[in-house]
Formats: structure tokens, sequence, C-alpha cells
């Protein structure tokens, strides 16, 4: 009789354990793909602020910025330019009485960056202090040279999925993730 209920007990804490690595095995690719969910809205969040920071660099500068420092002074120092048409230049009585241009220069940092530390735009979240990987260039399409950027995690959470904006391949400034 004793001997039947070590037994008994024996076969119910390993019904305990392999229950407890069953639920495990279960929940753990869960858990991987939360965890992933979360940093990777981290990633593309940052990601599009480089976009940003990198459309106005080219609006500044006429070509896409290839380091980080220079990228970062432009967003942190320069102004974009905002030209607003009075009158119709379209209505032959507004181009009769003239048509007026007015210029205003507006900070890139106050207009795009309100609330967003800019110097932390060359770091992977969840990875600092690894940086993404910048390039930029020209790449010929017909016989026109286009300004190209590439931005990608070189620190990703799941190698099988690198998250990037920009192409130095197509003259496009997508994400992969969109």
């Amino acid at each position: 009789m004793k001997l039947m209920n070590v037994i008994k007990a024996a076969l119910f804490v390993v019904i305990v354990v392999l229950t407890y690595f069953l639920v495990e095995t279960i929940a753990e690719p869960i858990r991987f793909e939360k965890e992933k969910d979360r940093r990777y809205a981290h990633v593309i969040e940052r990601l599009k602020n480089i976009r940003t920071a990198q459309l106005a660099y080219r609006d500044v500068k006429g070509e896409f910025a290839d380091d980080w420092d220079k990228l970062l002074d432009v967003v942190k120092n320069e102004n974009l330019r905002f030209i607003k048409v009075i009158g119709n230049p379209d209505d032959s009585l507004d181009i009769l009485k003239g048509i007026e241009y007015d210029t205003i220069y507006v900070p890139i940092i106050d207009t795009f960056f309100v609330g967003i530390n800019v110097d932390s735009l060359p770091f992977i979240p969840f990875a600092e202090p690894e940086k993404f990987t910048l390039t930029a260039g020209k790449i010929k399409k017909g016989n026109i040279d286009v300004n190209v950027f590439e931005v990608v995690d070189s620190k990703p959470f799941d190698p099988r999925k690198v998250l990037k904006v920009g192409s130095m391949s197509d003259a496009n400034v997508s994400g992969n993730w969109e």
C-alpha cells in the first residue's frame, strides 16, 4: 500500500513537471512574438523619424545625409523654407495686380521633432549604444542621377526580420514594414 502511494506521488510530480514544460513550450514563442512586436514598434517609430529628418535634410541641402553628425546638425540648426503665394497665379486679374510671394523660415526641429530627443535618432531602441547603419548616395534612373538613402537596423531582435527605410538600389523612401 505504501509503495502504491509513493508511485502515485512520483507520477503526480512527473505529470506536473511535464505539464509545466508543455505550457512553456507553447508560451515561449508567444512571449517572443509579443516582445518582438513591442520592440519593433519602437524601431519603426525611430525609422520614421529618421526618414523625416532625411527628407528635411534633402530639402535644405539638395541631397541625403551620409553621416549622422551632418544629419543631426541640420535637424537642430537649419530652417525649412515655405513660400506662401498671395494671389492666384492662374487668375489673369491677379496676374495683372501682381502675385506676391512671402517666404517663411521655420526651424526643422520645431516643425517635425517636438518632444523628440533628436540626439537619440542614430541609436537602435533596446540595443543602445548600437547605431543604425546609414548610407546615402546617388543612383542612375535612366539618364538622371537620383539621391537615395538607406537606414538599416544593424542589431535586429529577430535576425530573420531586419527593418530598414529607404533603398540604395531604388529611388524609394518607404520602410520594408509598410
